[in-house]
């Protein structure tokens, strides 16, 4: 009874988490405009952009594969994605405390490898596994435009950066960032 009281209560904070990682994602702050502002005016398409007020295409640009490759870790992979990656033959090489933390963390739908101790737990259960590196790389992505902007981190594949934004930049947001 009681592990199972412990469950609930730590798949309720993970989603929990879930849920305020998504909602943070909703809405520019003044900074996040104040810097998406300053990296559209450094680059001349997008300055041109701006000047034009084509809010539209504006929208597009941000929206478009950053040119450089950015590399970021994805906020939002669903777990039967890392399901997918398993080499599931390994799995039964793993001791009963590595399984536990797969285990834990496959409670979840949805994994957000931004957070360290998500990536942490992969990398411990699965350490020295070709299941390791397969899983970890579910996480990542290339960054749009916007999202590079607004992620901190050396934007490789080696060290992804961990985003404050991600999704779409709306034609409305782009007005505002125009603005």
């Amino acid at each position: 009874m009681q592990k199972s009281f412990r469950r609930i209560l730590a798949l309720a904070a993970v989603v929990a988490m879930a849920a305020f990682a998504t909602a943070a994602s909703a809405a520019l702050t003044e900074q996040q405009v104040a810097t998406l502002k300053a990296a559209a005016t450094a680059d001349p398409t997008a300055a041109a952009l701006m000047s034009s007020a084509d809010d539209v295409a504006l929208a597009a640009w941000f929206n478009a594969p950053d040119p450089a490759g950015c590399i970021v870790w994805r906020p939002d992979v669903p777990i039967s994605e890392a399901n997918a990656a398993m080499v599931w033959t390994e799995v039964d090489t793993l001791t009963v405390g590595k399984a536990r933390i797969w285990e834990w963390l496959r409670l979840v739908n949805t994994l957000d490898y931004r957070q360290a101790s998500i990536r942490q737990g992969i990398n411990d259960a699965f350490a020295g596994l070709t299941t390791r590196a397969q899983v970890i790389n579910t996480g990542k992505r290339t960054a749009t435009r916007a999202e590079k902007a607004l992620s901190t981190g050396a934007c490789t594949n080696a060290a992804p950066s961990i985003m404050s934004f991600f999704g779409s930049i709306s034609f409305g947001d782009a007005s505002l960032i125009r603005s």
